[in-house]
């Protein structure tokens, strides 16, 4: 019954997905409004249909169906009911089909919130959604069916692989998945604003959303792609520049770069441009990861096997490349700059410095991932690029980045920034300056991390003094104390102060990258039990081998003693225990780290091996300092994104303000209902009938 109601789903998602492309384009071509409201419901039967496909296929997951080959591969009666629903995405033919339900859904969405825009706009729109849904689904369909049905039920599954029997294995790839597939929506907006020949800017201020929640979602997912790396593979590392790994890097630099300018587009009708093509890239950047997730033309420890699948993928983005070039040369004459930047040391400067930084990394690690195709035309035997090459490449572009973010908050638009940067800086000039001082002085001579340490000292003095002159500014006019000010002035702009605590998120995460990857230490010991190892002051000791039975597999733990150098005579030290996991279901051992977290270091603890029944074993040990930052760095990101999309929280207060009745009264104070130069700064001086002061700071604070 599931298979039947599969494929029949898959069936009216195609037949649908056709439909709604076909009377989109009639629509557009004779401007009837019935063809555009049937086009927008087929969008809606479209999404109910892969809902139901998903429910059939998750049914026969729980349901240890084995007649679905599906559920053979991936799944097995002893399995752990959390990882059978998370074998849903485990294989190629699941994981292409919650894409699918995720585009259907966020299609059906937009076609719902956008049905009031100019007809052809939203012809437009819903034709590319269609296009892009209709792919995805006819692929399930006919080559990468989930609902294969097997000749006779097997008796048991195959089981899930044992790397991906991992908690944050549940979570990584549908966060991923989404923020793919959000991308898809912006991009489609893009072609139908387009080719509507729209000539305004309000368009790109409705992409913003969707790519703030894309981005965020991606964002997860690779922080927890990396913690799963972390953990899972027991290497002591978290990023090795696996080419599948690179596939969702290259999306989230472009989408971040696009986040950034989007914003120029809108306040200053500058970088269109940059956005068209950022928007076109960043959604090519999804679809041509997937490509090399699924082709097999590149080697990685995350990629299905070889399959046929890639060459439909390939061919997909030529269709989506070649659509994306004639729709944007077409319309350039409506994408043209409204505007030039004034300097580099103003906001729009800075913003095209980071479009660059980001864009020269994305090429950069491109280059790296697809380096043995090109390496393998011209030469016998393709070349992989290693971890040094992007080492010595985009850390430095990444550092740069991170230089020019931090001084953001000092920045302002249009003339005069370039003073008032310098003004800024003065205080986080010096606070670099102490750091690094006081760095040496503790012993630390590395380049890489003094240059770390004065960016994170200008980083987080800038956001301090970027928001103590806006409080001051709102003080000057309100009677308001210095508490109560800075709480109306971050909730009247919550895209840039949700934007700062994303940049500080930014500034922990290389913090951790750069401590950990500097002043790591790691040693392998071997020892009997009851014996003891010094290393970095740590002492271990090795207490005993113990074997057990779990649910779908038999484990082999070590206890071992981690006494910390500052332990006193009482200290017991810290009791890890490093497992060896033997899967009923597959032949390769699984190793599962011991790890003590702090903010200070990692304790990392491995199970090498043993002899003997454990009369000799191999210990692993390694010392990763601030490694933890980089998961704070996550969280604190996420957190700024999700302020990013709240609305206000505090109710403003219409007032229209009088000079003489002010309680802080100051000659320079605006004139009732109107913004001040100084003050609006995305150069917007509208006048009104009457201003809040939460209004008036939002301008100020942008």
């Amino acid at each position: 019954m599931n298979a039947l109601i599969g494929n029949l789903s898959l069936a009216i998602a195609v037949l649908a997905a056709a439909g709604a492309l076909f009377t989109s384009v009639a629509a557009a071509k004779f401007g009837n409004d019935k063809m555009l409201t049937l086009a927008r419901w087929l969008h809606y039967v479209l999404g109910l249909a892969i809902v139901a496909g998903s429910w059939a296929l998750l049914s026969a997951l729980i349901n240890s169906d084995f007649q679905n080959a599906y559920v053979a591969s991936y799944t097995e009666r002893a399995l752990p009911m959390g990882y059978k629903v998370a074998a849903f995405w485990a294989g190629q033919e699941g994981s292409l089909m919650l894409w699918t339900l995720l585009l259907a859904g966020m299609a059906a969405v937009a076609a719902h919130g956008f049905r009031n825009r100019e007809r052809t706009e939203q012809a437009a729109m819903l034709g590319v959604l269609a296009l892009v849904c209709g792919f995805f689904a006819a692929l399930m369909l006919f080559a990468a069916n989930p609902f294969v049905q097997l000749p006779a039920q097997a008796v048991d599954g195959h089981g899930l692989n044992p790397l991906l029997q991992d908690p944050y294995m549940i979570a990584h790839p549908p966060l991923l998945f989404v923020g793919y597939a959000g991308y898809t929506i912006p991009w489609a907006m893009l072609l139908a604003a387009l080719i509507a020949g729209r000539k305004d800017n309000q368009w790109i201020g409705a992409t913003r959303s969707w790519l703030m929640v894309s981005w965020l979602f991606l964002t997860v997912g690779i922080i927890l792609g990396a913690k799963w790396a972390y953990i899972e593979l027991g290497w002591g590392g978290y990023w090795a520049w696996d080419p599948v790994e690179n596939a969702s890097l290259l999306p989230w630099l472009t989408g971040t770069a696009l986040l950034h300018s989007v914003m120029v587009q809108q306040h200053r009708g500058m970088f269109k441009v940059w956005n068209a093509a950022l928007i076109s890239c960043t959604f090519l950047l999804c679809i041509f990861g997937t490509y090399l997730t699924r082709s097999g033309v590149v080697q990685s420890v995350h990629s299905f096997g070889e399959s046929v699948i890639g060459t439909f993928f390939l061919v997909f983005l030529g269709v989506c490349v070649l659509l994306s070039i004639v729709v944007v040369v077409a319309r350039r004459r409506l994408i043209k700059s409204e505007d030039t930047i004034a300097g580099m040391l103003t906001r729009e400067g800075a913003f095209l410095a980071l479009n660059v930084l980001l864009v020269l990394m994305t090429l950069a690690t491109l280059v790296g991932t697809i380096f043995p195709l090109i390496s393998g035309v011209v030469m016998p035997q393709p070349v992989t690029v290693g971890a040094e090459f992007y080492n010595k490449v985009v850390i430095p572009l990444a550092l740069a980045l991170i230089a020019v973010m931090s001084v953001g908050p000092l920045l302002s638009y249009g003339q005069g920034a370039g003073r008032q940067l310098i003004r800024g800086l003065i205080v986080p000039g010096i606070a670099a300056i102490v750091a690094v001082i006081a760095a040496m002085v503790f012993g630390m001579t590395n380049p890489w991390a003094l240059a770390c340490t004065a960016i994170t000292a200008v980083a987080v003095c800038s956001v301090g003094v970027g928001l103590t002159r806006t409080v001051r500014q709102r003080r000057k006019i309100e009677d308001e104390r210095w508490l109560t000010a800075a709480m109306c002035v971050i909730d009247a702009n919550h895209r840039r102060y949700g934007g700062q605590f994303v940049h500080m998120g930014v500034v922990m995460l290389m913090v951790g990258v750069a401590g950990s990857s500097l002043f790591g230490t790691k040693h392998t010991f071997q020892l009997a039990p009851g014996a003891s190892a010094d290393f970095n002051g740590y002492t271990i000791t090795f207490g005993e081998l113990k074997q057990s039975r779990k649910v779908n597999y038999t484990s082999v733990e070590a206890h071992v003693t981690l006494t910390p150098p500052d332990a006193g005579p009482g200290d017991a030290g810290q009791k890890l225990h490093p497992e060896m996991r033997f899967y009923d279901k597959s032949e390769q051992p699984s190793a599962q780290v011991a790890l003590n977290s702090s903010l200070k270091q990692d304790s990392y603890v491995t199970l090498a091996g043993w002899e003997n029944d454990g009369q000799l074993v191999a210990i692993q040990v390694i010392i990763n300092p601030l490694v933890a930052w980089i998961w704070v760095g996550g969280i604190v990101m996420s957190l700024g994104a999700v302020f990013c999309l709240m609305p206000k929280l505090i109710k403003a207060t219409a007032v229209a303000h009088d000079p003489t009745k002010s309680p802080k009264h100051n000659p320079h104070a605006h004139a009732p209902g109107t913004i001040p130069l100084a003050l609006a700064g995305e150069g917007q001086c509208a006048s009104q009938t009457q201003t809040t002061s939460t209004e008036l700071y939002a301008e100020a604070s942008k």
